[in-house]
């Protein structure tokens, strides 16, 4: 399923927003973005593997935490 909303006067989906949220806020818990998104944590994590990769995100674990960090400029 394809979540889409109108976001002054543009259509957006999730990943979009996720970027959006990444880009603003340039350094972010995973939880907290799934949270705010109400999307399960496990397509937050895929769709940060797919960022990484494309190198517009570095993601970093800690002991008990993974944060994304917007990289791309």
């Amino acid at each position: 399923m394809v979540d889409e909303f109108v976001d002054e006067g543009f259509i957006t989906t999730g990943i979009d927003r996720f970027m959006r949220i990444l880009f603003d806020k340039k350094k972010v818990e995973l939880t907290e973005v799934s949270k705010e998104l109400n999307i399960p944590q496990e397509t937050v994590e895929y769709w940060s593997y797919i960022l990484e990769n494309q190198g517009l995100i570095k993601i970093s674990y800690t002991l008990t935490t993974v944060y994304l960090e917007w990289i791309s400029s």
